[in-house]
């Protein structure tokens, strides 16, 4: 007999925060969507075909293109740690193909009343060249006049050298493959990088959606006062504005409820990151919690810490299917 719908969402929900890892996480969500929406053979492949993952990364990267992405993929993590220093400067650009300028962009210490917008950050600019270090001193000149004076500024500013040092390095090595390779693969290499970025980002989302739906897991199952459970009174605001289906009018004319969640929603990833993902666990979580009962078959393992969702067996042991007692070694 087919498993009813209010346990393919629960077991959605469950095994997106039971999975090992973020990228994995991505995955049981696709596979868990197909069954809890009934979707047909064909999507899994569309769907898990379009997932960004570290697996389609590597099997999409050239070996030849390896190097320069790694190049610029430190490029990207160096400008994040500068741009993300606890201090009033950034730097907006680096043209090392021919000016070999650094932009920095300097947030003003006081507003400057004088000026139709006080808060505008100005522009520096320190001229690197093609040799020698009088550039690094230009920054730490520049860093003295213009950041704030305090003791834990001595620390942020030995950073931020630091980090220009490598990344202007990093910009040479870059420039000589680039001179030495077609436009076609830089731009191939570019777009890998920006590709492996955003795998980055989904991977950051996925983990931190995980230990959300671990908390939402623990305290719908302890708590004591549903009614006046913050966390089921905020997951319900989401499902309520999330469950507005739709009317439509098929080729025949008749009228018809447009699914909530269609395959293209998933295969065409609609919205961003996080509520793409969280969406679809609050509709699915809402939607087991509504069969009387449910509630309480939901069990965390004592042994590996793992959510399940309790059949017979576990209901008299309280353990996941691979923690049971009675499970054959």
């Amino acid at each position: 007999m087919k498993e009813k719908r209010d346990l393919h969402f629960g077991k959605l929900v469950v095994e997106f925060a039971n999975a090992p890892t973020p990228e994995e996480a991505g995955a049981v969500f696709i596979r868990g969507a197909a069954k809890a929406f009934g979707f047909g053979p064909g999507f899994l492949a569309q769907a898990l075909g379009g997932d960004p993952t570290r697996k389609l990364f590597e099997d999409t990267l050239s070996a030849g293109n390896r190097a320069l992405v790694e190049h610029l993929l430190e490029e990207r993590r160096l400008l994040s740690v500068i741009n993300n220093l606890p201090c009033n400067i950034s730097l907006a650009s680096y043209d090392y193909d021919d000016a070999r300028t650094l932009t920095f962009k300097i947030q003003p210490l006081e507003p400057k009343w004088e000026n139709e917008n006080p808060y505008e950050e100005d522009l520096f600019r320190v001229n690197v060249g093609t040799g020698g270090m009088a550039w690094l001193e230009a920054v730490s000149e520049m860093f003295d006049d213009r950041a704030p004076l305090s003791t834990d500024m001595d620390e942020v500013k030995e950073q931020l050298l630091a980090c220009m040092k490598e990344y202007v390095e990093l910009g040479d090595r870059i420039l000589a493959i680039r001179r030495a390779i077609p436009a076609e693969r830089m731009h191939e290499a570019q777009k890998m990088a920006a590709f492996y970025s955003r795998i980055q980002a989904e991977q950051e989302v996925l983990a931190e959606l995980q230990e959300r739906w671990k908390m939402i897991l623990g305290e719908i199952m302890e708590a004591k006062d549903l009614p006046r459970n913050q966390t089921l009174l905020d997951l319900l605001l989401v499902y309520n504005a999330v469950n507005r289906q739709e009317l439509a009018v098929s080729d025949d004319g008749a009228l018809y409820e447009k699914p909530l969640f269609e395959e293209s929603y998933f295969t065409e990833r609609a919205g961003l990151a996080d509520e793409y993902y969280h969406n679809v666990l609050v509709y699915a979580f809402i939607g087991f919690l509504k069969t009387a009962g449910n509630r309480e078959k939901l069990g965390k393992c004592p042994s590996c810490s793992a959510f399940f969702i309790a059949g017979p067996r576990q209901a008299a042991s309280r353990h996941c299917d691979d923690c049971h007692p009675a499970r054959p070694a």
